[in-house]
């Protein structure tokens, strides 16, 4: 047990940071605990049960409850992150769909998010992210737009393969649903059209497996190399020359 006063390293009594800490006694109950010194100064007097005694805690309100047209309420009475905010709940002008909005804000929204981003397309969608993501499996993609002549490549949802896109720019023309587009480099993301080229299923399945094959062949390459330098070095250490 540390004596009061005793001061350490926040990694020395189990913390993640390096701040310094200090044994001290709660004012109230006088529970001992390890208090944040900032600047010379402990970070509070009271320990966490103590503190919250005459603040107020606002209740949640029930799942089931149905707030009323103009009703304001803070974020932790409605389980949002910003406790002290306050929210109004009011109805969309087009869809009708109520919601808690910001109050006051000083933007002034009368459509909710959805119908607020209807009808727009890329940079002026509020969802708007870039246009491209990765995927599961590695690969970018990109989004376009209606009137592209590539946009029979797209999925559903507008986006297609940054790599079939390039090389379809390349050739001048979409790609058939039997061509693949290879990397040269196996490099997923590394879509110029010099790392790429057109090849059928078949083809592309065997240059796959090869480089499946050269990268296994090189990691048991290294394990072994790993394997001597370790052997090296105890023989080095035994024979006293390091």
């Amino acid at each position: 047990m540390p004596a009061i006063g005793e001061i350490r390293q926040g990694k020395q009594i189990g913390k993640r940071c390096s701040n310094k800490f200090m044994w001290s006694s709660c004012s109230l109950c006088g529970i001992e605990r390890w208090v944040r010194v900032i600047k010379g100064k402990l970070e509070n007097n009271k320990c966490t049960s103590c503190g919250k005694i005459g603040k107020r805690v606002r209740p949640q309100l029930n799942p089931n409850y149905i707030p009323q047209i103009g009703e304001i309420r803070h974020g932790d009475e409605i389980g949002y992150k910003y406790h002290k905010q306050r929210y109004i709940w009011e109805e969309c002008s087009n869809c009708g769909v109520p919601r808690w909005c910001q109050y006051p804000s000083k933007v002034k929204y009368n459509k909710c998010r959805k119908c607020l981003n209807k009808g727009r397309i890329g940079e002026l969608n509020g969802t708007w992210k870039g246009g491209t993501k990765i995927n599961h499996a590695g690969y970018r993609l990109v989004i376009l737009r209606p009137d592209s002549p590539y946009y029979s490549m797209a999925n559903p949802a507008g986006y297609v393969f940054e790599h079939r896109l390039v090389m379809a720019q390349q050739l001048g023309r979409c790609l058939k649903d039997w061509e693949e587009v290879h990397h040269r480099d196996s490099i997923k993301t590394h879509n110029i059209p010099e790392n790429l080229f057109v090849t059928d299923a078949k083809n592309h399945n065997k240059l796959v497996e090869q480089v499946l094959y050269y990268q296994e062949s090189e990691i048991k390459d290294l394990k072994d190399r790993v394997i001597l330098l370790e052997a090296e070095n105890e023989l080095l250490k035994a024979q006293g020359l390091k």
